[in-house]
């Protein structure tokens, strides 16, 4: 009897974990899609903004991820609409467990600074944050 309750236990754990994970592939993809809608809206014209690398080091994804909503609020989009909807989605609570790093890790890490990441063009900006959406998505699929 005690063997079958830890199955049953242990089984509904693994659930529970894929039940999560296909919930944040799906929030992902939703973001994914919602980018590159207001992407099309966006009128590309010079505009720079600092854009985060993709080569950020490991515990600064979510400092990397503020300062692309920090950035995404300066695009010219013609659906503001949207582009309010993608700076909400851009939250980090939104990406919480795509970062492998514990908070404890996260806080003694030193990021770099929004201001020091390079000026890109507009298009290219949202390439990056495009780049790095999916890159949260590998990791966790």
């Amino acid at each position: 009897m005690k063997l079958l309750v830890c199955c049953l236990l242990a089984i509904t754990c693994c659930v529970l974990a894929n039940v999560d994970k296909v919930e944040r592939i799906m929030k992902l993809t939703e973001v994914l899609k919602e980018l590159r809608h207001l992407n099309k809206s966006v009128e590309h014209n010079g505009v720079k903004l600092n854009t985060p690398t993709l080569d950020i080091e490991e515990c600064c994804f979510l400092s990397a991820l503020e300062c692309f909503q920090k950035m995404v609020p300066r695009l010219n989009a013609k659906l503001k609409k949207l582009q309010r909807k993608v700076i909400k989605n851009l939250s980090p609570l939104t990406f919480r467990g795509v970062d492998s790093c514990s908070q404890e890790e996260r806080e003694n890490k030193v990021c770099q600074g929004c201001d020091s990441y390079p000026m890109k063009d507009s298009r290219e900006f949202v390439q990056q944050l495009e780049s790095l959406l999916q890159k949260a998505m590998n990791r966790l699929v």
